[in-house]
C-alpha cells in the first residue's frame, strides 16, 4: 500500500511538472573512487540517454576535479560511467530535479579475474548531497558466520574469520559517499545489508538520493534506489545475499508481500542497535545533577518510612 502511495505521488508530482514549462537545470556528476576516500576521478566518460533506448542527450568527460557539468531539463534519465581499470557503471534511474544537483557516484576498481574473486561481493553507497538530505548514512553488513564480531559497520570496520573477511573499505560522514563494504571468500549462509541514518532527523532517506550496488565477482548484480516517501531510518535494499554451496553468491530481493508487510524496513532483530547521533552535550553534563536529585529523593523517602 505504502508502494502504492509513494508511486501515486511521484506520479502527481510528474504530472504537475510537466502541465508547467519548466527549463533545464544544471546538474554536476562527481566521479570517485569506490575504495579510497577522497581520490577523484578525471577522464570519466559520461553518457545521458533517455530512459528504454530513448536515445543520447549528452555525454562528456570528468575534469581534473572529477566533476562533468551539462545542463539537463528535469526528468529521469540512463547514466553511464566508464574509465579504464573501472568497472562500467549504467545507472538505469538517475532522477534530475533542480538547479545546481550533484550526482555523486563511485566506480570500483577492476579485479584479476580469478576463480576465487569470482565469489567477492562489494556493496558501493552513495546518497545525496544537499544540505536538507541525508549527511551520514551509514553502511551495515551481518556476516553469515555467526561471529561475535559479525555486524560490520564504522565501530568496527573489519571481520575476519576461517579464510573469509568482510571490511568496510570508506566510510563517509559528509554527504554523497562512498561507503563500500567488501565480502571476500564467503563461507555458505546468509547475509544481511541494511541502511541506518546516522544524522537523524530533519533530513529523511526517502529525501536523498540514495543508491546501493551489489557487484559480485567485479560484475554488477544489482542496482536499488531507496523509494520516496520513507520517513524510517532503517532500510535493508534487499533481503540478503545468499551464497550456496557449489554456486557463487547472488541477491535475493524481496517479494512484493514482504514489501508491503515493511520487511525491508526492519533492521535485523538479532544485531546490536544502530548507534545514532549522542545526546546533547547539555543533557550529558545534566545527568549527575539528575542522579544526585534522585538520590537524594530517595534518601528522603526512606527516613520518612523508618519515622513511621
Amino acid at each position: 500500500m505504502r508502494r502504492a502511495l509513494a508511486a501515486l505521488a511521484l506520479a502527481l508530482t510528474a504530472a504537475t511538472a510537466a502541465a508547467q514549462p519548466a527549463g533545464d537545470v544544471l546538474v554536476r556528476f562527481e566521479l570517485n573512487d569506490a575504495l579510497v576516500k577522497g581520490r577523484v576521478l578525471p577522464g570519466v566518460s559520461v553518457r545521458v540517454e533517455r530512459p528504454g533506448g530513448g536515445g543520447s542527450v549528452n555525454a562528456g568527460q570528468t575534469g581534473a576535479d572529477g566533476r562533468w557539468a551539462t545542463r539537463l531539463a528535469p526528468g529521469t534519465y540512463e547514466v553511464s560511467y566508464r574509465l579504464e581499470g573501472y568497472v562500467s557503471y549504467t545507472s538505469e534511474a538517475t532522477e534530475v530535479r533542480e538547479e545546481g544537483q550533484l550526482v555523486t557516484v563511485s566506480l570500483s576498481p577492476v579485479v584479476e579475474a580469478t576463480e576465487a574473486m569470482a565469489r567477492d561481493v562489494r556493496l558501493i553507497l552513495n546518497w545525496g548531497s544537499r544540505s536538507n538530505q541525508v549527511k551520514d548514512a551509514d553502511s551495515h553488513f551481518a556476516c553469515a558466520c555467526g561471529d561475535a564480531t559479525r555486524h560490520v559497520f564504522f565501530r568496527n570496520r573489519k571481520h575476519e574469520r576461517a579464510g573469509h573477511t568482510v571490511e568496510l573499505d570508506v566510510d563517509d560522514t559528509d554527504w554523497g559517499g562512498p561507503e563500500t563494504i567488501t565480502l571476500t571468500q564467503p563461507p555458505k549462509g546468509s547475509y544481511t545489508y541494511w541502511v541506518h541514518d546516522y544524522s537523524g532527523p530533519p533530513a529523511l532517506l526517502g529525501a536523498s538520493d540514495l543508491v546501493v550496488r551489489v557487484l559480485i565477482g567485479g560484475q554488477p548484480a544489482g542496482e536499488f534506489h531507496v523509494f520516496k516517501g520513507l520517513t524510517r531510518r532503517t532500510w535493508r535494499p534487499f533481503k540478503a545475499i545468499r551464497v550456496g554451496g557449489e554456486g557463487g553468491p547472488a541477491v535475493v530481493r524481496w517479494t512484493e508481500d514482504e514489501l508491503a508487510e515493511g520487511k525491508d524496513l526492519e533492521r535485523p532483530r538479532d544485531q546490536d542497535a544502530d548507534p545514532g547521533p549522542g545526546p546533547p552535550v547539555g543533557l550529558v553534563l545534566a545527568c549527575p545533577a539528575v542522579v544526585l536529585v534522585i538520590g537524594l529523593l530517595i534518601f528522603v523517602r526512606q527516613r520518612r518510612k523508618k519515622r513511621r
